[in-house]
Protein backbone atom coordinates (compact mmCIF):
# COMPACT_ATOMS: atom_id res chain seq x y z
CA UNK A 1 0.00 0.00 0.00
CA UNK A 2 1.13 3.35 -0.47
CA UNK A 3 1.98 5.70 2.14
CA UNK A 4 0.71 9.41 2.56
CA UNK A 5 0.94 12.05 5.00
CA UNK A 6 -1.41 14.28 5.40
CA UNK A 7 0.29 18.23 6.66
CA UNK A 8 -2.73 19.95 7.35
CA UNK A 9 -6.19 18.60 9.05
CA UNK A 10 -8.28 20.25 12.04
CA UNK A 11 -9.72 16.97 13.22
CA UNK A 12 -10.54 18.66 16.38
CA UNK A 13 -13.63 20.50 14.40
CA UNK A 14 -17.12 19.66 16.20
CA UNK A 15 -17.56 18.43 12.74
CA UNK A 16 -15.60 15.19 13.85
CA UNK A 17 -16.91 14.76 17.48
CA UNK A 18 -18.97 11.63 16.54
CA UNK A 19 -17.17 10.09 14.59
CA UNK A 20 -13.38 11.11 14.82
CA UNK A 21 -11.80 7.81 15.81
CA UNK A 22 -13.76 6.01 12.25
CA UNK A 23 -12.13 8.86 10.15
CA UNK A 24 -8.87 8.20 11.52
CA UNK A 25 -9.47 4.80 10.83
CA UNK A 26 -10.79 5.63 7.46
CA UNK A 27 -7.45 7.81 6.80
CA UNK A 28 -5.02 4.77 7.42
CA UNK A 29 -7.11 2.22 5.98
CA UNK A 30 -6.57 5.05 2.69
CA UNK A 31 -2.68 4.69 3.53
CA UNK A 32 -2.93 7.92 5.44
CA UNK A 33 -0.58 7.24 7.89
CA UNK A 34 0.79 10.42 9.34
CA UNK A 35 -1.87 13.75 10.19
CA UNK A 36 -0.53 16.89 11.43
CA UNK A 37 -3.30 18.02 13.56
CA UNK A 38 -3.60 22.23 13.53
CA UNK A 39 -4.75 23.79 16.34
CA UNK A 40 -5.02 27.18 15.70
CA UNK A 41 -6.26 29.22 18.81
CA UNK A 42 -5.52 28.53 22.26
CA UNK A 43 -8.69 27.00 22.93
CA UNK A 44 -7.76 24.26 20.75
CA UNK A 45 -4.21 23.67 22.21
CA UNK A 46 -5.64 20.80 24.58
CA UNK A 47 -7.42 18.83 22.29
CA UNK A 48 -4.60 18.76 19.53
CA UNK A 49 -2.30 17.68 22.28
CA UNK A 50 -4.70 15.11 23.79
CA UNK A 51 -5.38 13.66 20.31
CA UNK A 52 -1.42 13.93 19.52
CA UNK A 53 -1.12 11.34 22.54
CA UNK A 54 -4.22 9.23 22.11
CA UNK A 55 -2.82 8.04 18.24
CA UNK A 56 1.19 9.05 18.58
CA UNK A 57 2.21 6.78 15.80
CA UNK A 58 -0.26 8.52 13.90
CA UNK A 59 -0.73 11.95 14.62
CA UNK A 60 1.65 15.08 15.94
CA UNK A 61 -0.09 18.57 16.04
CA UNK A 62 0.98 22.01 15.87
CA UNK A 63 0.06 24.81 17.30
CA UNK A 64 -0.38 28.79 17.09
CA UNK A 65 -2.90 31.45 16.33
CA UNK A 66 -4.31 31.88 13.39
CA UNK A 67 -5.11 35.69 11.89
CA UNK A 68 -8.21 35.40 12.90
CA UNK A 69 -7.98 35.26 16.25
CA UNK A 70 -5.19 38.60 16.27
CA UNK A 71 -6.82 40.10 19.14
CA UNK A 72 -5.77 37.12 21.38
CA UNK A 73 -2.36 37.52 20.56
CA UNK A 74 0.15 38.96 23.87
CA UNK A 75 3.32 38.28 25.13
CA UNK A 76 1.52 35.91 27.65
CA UNK A 77 0.36 34.05 24.79
CA UNK A 78 3.93 33.85 22.99
CA UNK A 79 5.03 32.86 26.07
CA UNK A 80 2.74 29.98 26.89
CA UNK A 81 3.43 29.11 23.22
CA UNK A 82 7.00 28.96 23.77
CA UNK A 83 6.26 26.48 27.10
CA UNK A 84 4.45 23.89 24.70
CA UNK A 85 6.77 24.34 21.63
CA UNK A 86 9.06 22.29 23.99
CA UNK A 87 6.62 19.28 24.10
CA UNK A 88 7.59 16.01 22.08
CA UNK A 89 4.00 16.03 20.65
CA UNK A 90 4.26 19.39 19.03
CA UNK A 91 5.66 18.99 15.57
CA UNK A 92 5.25 22.85 14.69
CA UNK A 93 3.75 25.90 15.27
CA UNK A 94 0.84 27.30 13.58
CA UNK A 95 -0.97 27.80 11.76
CA UNK A 96 0.09 31.82 12.06
CA UNK A 97 0.33 34.21 9.32
CA UNK A 98 -1.75 36.60 7.08
CA UNK A 99 -5.54 36.79 6.13
CA UNK A 100 -6.69 39.88 4.34
CA UNK A 101 -9.79 38.17 3.08
CA UNK A 102 -11.81 36.49 5.49
CA UNK A 103 -11.29 39.04 8.13
CA UNK A 104 -11.33 42.19 8.94
CA UNK A 105 -8.56 42.35 12.01
CA UNK A 106 -6.33 45.43 11.48
CA UNK A 107 -3.51 44.27 8.69
CA UNK A 108 -0.62 45.90 10.72
CA UNK A 109 -2.05 43.74 14.11
CA UNK A 110 -1.66 40.63 11.70
CA UNK A 111 1.87 41.63 10.46
CA UNK A 112 3.42 42.32 14.29
CA UNK A 113 1.46 39.31 15.33
CA UNK A 114 3.11 37.38 12.47
CA UNK A 115 6.39 38.61 12.52
CA UNK A 116 6.61 37.44 16.25
CA UNK A 117 5.26 34.02 16.08
CA UNK A 118 7.58 33.14 12.89
CA UNK A 119 10.30 34.47 14.72
CA UNK A 120 9.55 32.34 17.76
CA UNK A 121 8.99 29.18 15.61
CA UNK A 122 12.71 29.67 14.68
CA UNK A 123 14.32 30.17 18.46
CA UNK A 124 12.58 27.53 19.37
CA UNK A 125 13.52 24.59 16.39
CA UNK A 126 9.59 24.23 14.99
CA UNK A 127 8.87 24.60 11.74
CA UNK A 128 6.33 27.27 10.63
CA UNK A 129 2.87 26.23 9.55
CA UNK A 130 1.73 29.43 7.63
CA UNK A 131 -1.86 30.75 6.78
CA UNK A 132 -2.18 33.19 3.46
CA UNK A 133 -5.28 34.47 2.06
CA UNK A 134 -4.88 37.53 -0.33
CA UNK A 135 -1.65 38.70 1.33
CA UNK A 136 1.38 37.31 -0.37
CA UNK A 137 3.10 40.81 -0.47
CA UNK A 138 3.32 41.34 2.79
CA UNK A 139 3.65 37.81 3.62
CA UNK A 140 7.19 37.85 1.00
CA UNK A 141 8.08 41.13 3.38
CA UNK A 142 8.31 39.29 6.45
CA UNK A 143 9.66 35.74 5.28
CA UNK A 144 12.40 38.09 2.97
CA UNK A 145 12.92 39.95 7.02
CA UNK A 146 13.55 36.75 8.54
CA UNK A 147 14.66 33.88 6.50
CA UNK A 148 16.53 35.40 4.02
CA UNK A 149 18.38 31.92 2.90
CA UNK A 150 17.08 28.30 3.40
CA UNK A 151 18.07 26.86 6.85
CA UNK A 152 21.29 25.11 6.84
CA UNK A 153 20.43 21.96 9.76
CA UNK A 154 17.19 21.11 7.56
CA UNK A 155 15.17 21.46 4.53
CA UNK A 156 12.40 23.48 5.33
CA UNK A 157 11.48 26.35 7.69
CA UNK A 158 8.06 25.59 7.20
CA UNK A 159 5.52 25.33 5.01
CA UNK A 160 3.04 27.93 3.56
CA UNK A 161 -0.25 25.64 3.96
CA UNK A 162 -3.11 25.69 1.39
CA UNK A 163 -0.53 27.43 -1.39
CA UNK A 164 -2.55 29.91 -3.84
CA UNK A 165 -0.19 32.42 -5.09
CA UNK A 166 1.44 32.62 -8.52
CA UNK A 167 4.64 31.54 -9.96
CA UNK A 168 6.47 34.69 -8.74
CA UNK A 169 5.27 33.83 -4.71
CA UNK A 170 6.21 30.11 -5.31
CA UNK A 171 9.84 30.80 -6.74
CA UNK A 172 10.54 33.18 -3.42
CA UNK A 173 8.94 30.58 -0.85
CA UNK A 174 10.88 27.42 -1.73
CA UNK A 175 14.14 29.64 -2.20
CA UNK A 176 14.00 30.60 0.87
CA UNK A 177 13.33 27.01 2.36
CA UNK A 178 10.01 26.60 2.29
CA UNK A 179 7.32 23.89 1.35
CA UNK A 180 4.21 24.47 -0.50
CA UNK A 181 1.05 23.06 0.99
CA UNK A 182 -1.01 21.46 -1.70
CA UNK A 183 -4.83 20.45 -1.10
CA UNK A 184 -8.66 19.80 -2.74
CA UNK A 185 -7.98 23.52 -4.83
CA UNK A 186 -5.60 21.62 -7.07
CA UNK A 187 -7.91 19.08 -8.22
CA UNK A 188 -10.38 22.28 -8.83
CA UNK A 189 -10.55 22.61 -12.98
CA UNK A 190 -9.98 26.61 -13.36
CA UNK A 191 -7.28 26.37 -11.23
CA UNK A 192 -4.87 26.43 -14.02
CA UNK A 193 -2.28 28.84 -12.06
CA UNK A 194 -1.74 27.21 -9.31
CA UNK A 195 -0.54 24.04 -11.33
CA UNK A 196 1.81 26.28 -12.85
CA UNK A 197 2.84 27.82 -9.86
CA UNK A 198 3.76 24.50 -8.41
CA UNK A 199 4.88 23.05 -11.63
CA UNK A 200 7.66 25.69 -11.28
CA UNK A 201 8.53 24.96 -7.79
CA UNK A 202 8.74 21.09 -8.02
CA UNK A 203 7.89 18.28 -6.52
CA UNK A 204 10.84 18.56 -3.98
CA UNK A 205 8.88 21.23 -2.57
CA UNK A 206 5.53 20.14 -2.03
CA UNK A 207 3.96 18.51 0.16
CA UNK A 208 0.34 17.06 0.68
CA UNK A 209 -2.94 18.66 2.64
CA UNK A 210 -6.49 18.22 3.15
CA UNK A 211 -7.31 21.26 5.42
CA UNK A 212 -10.14 18.71 6.54
CA UNK A 213 -12.67 19.41 7.11
CA UNK A 214 -12.88 22.29 4.83
CA UNK A 215 -11.29 22.49 1.15
CA UNK A 216 -12.81 18.91 -0.20
CA UNK A 217 -11.46 17.64 -3.44
CA UNK A 218 -13.53 17.86 -6.57
CA UNK A 219 -15.14 14.65 -6.37
CA UNK A 220 -16.59 15.26 -2.95
CA UNK A 221 -17.15 19.39 -3.19
CA UNK A 222 -19.62 20.99 -0.81
CA UNK A 223 -19.17 17.99 1.66
CA UNK A 224 -17.12 17.46 4.79
CA UNK A 225 -13.40 16.58 3.71
CA UNK A 226 -11.01 14.26 6.07
CA UNK A 227 -7.72 12.80 5.44
CA UNK A 228 -8.97 10.05 3.60
CA UNK A 229 -8.88 12.48 0.50
CA UNK A 230 -5.30 12.51 0.35
CA UNK A 231 -4.90 9.97 -2.71
CA UNK A 232 -6.88 11.65 -4.90
CA UNK A 233 -4.81 15.14 -4.29
CA UNK A 234 -2.24 12.90 -4.72
CA UNK A 235 -3.75 11.59 -8.13
CA UNK A 236 -3.99 15.34 -9.40
CA UNK A 237 -0.52 16.34 -8.44
CA UNK A 238 0.60 13.31 -10.24
CA UNK A 239 -1.03 14.25 -13.47
CA UNK A 240 0.47 17.77 -13.10
CA UNK A 241 3.85 16.74 -12.93
CA UNK A 242 3.70 13.83 -15.13
CA UNK A 243 4.74 11.52 -12.67
CA UNK A 244 3.56 8.10 -11.06
CA UNK A 245 1.11 8.15 -7.76
CA UNK A 246 4.36 6.00 -6.13
CA UNK A 247 6.24 8.33 -6.86
CA UNK A 248 3.93 11.11 -5.69
CA UNK A 249 2.94 9.63 -2.60
CA UNK A 250 7.00 8.04 -2.01
CA UNK A 251 8.31 12.17 -2.41
CA UNK A 252 5.99 14.45 -0.97
CA UNK A 253 5.67 11.79 2.34
CA UNK A 254 9.69 12.20 2.20
CA UNK A 255 9.20 16.38 2.11
CA UNK A 256 6.67 16.00 5.10
CA UNK A 257 8.75 14.10 7.50
CA UNK A 258 11.34 16.38 6.16
CA UNK A 259 9.08 19.41 7.14
CA UNK A 260 8.20 18.42 10.65
CA UNK A 261 11.73 17.07 11.13
CA UNK A 262 10.27 13.07 11.96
Amino acid sequence: MLAFFDTHAHLGDSVFETDRETVLDRARAAGVINIAEIADAPKEWPGALALSRARPLQVRCALGLHPYYVAEFSPALLGALAAKARLPEVAAIGEIGLDYVKTDAPKGAQIAAFRALLAGSLSWGRPAVIHCRGAYEDLRDVVGALCPHPPAEFRFWGVVHCFSGGEDDARFLVERGFALGVDGPVTYPKNDGLRAALRGAGLERIVLETDSPYLPPQSSRGKRNEPAAIPEIAAKVAEVFGRTLEDVARTTTDNARALYRL
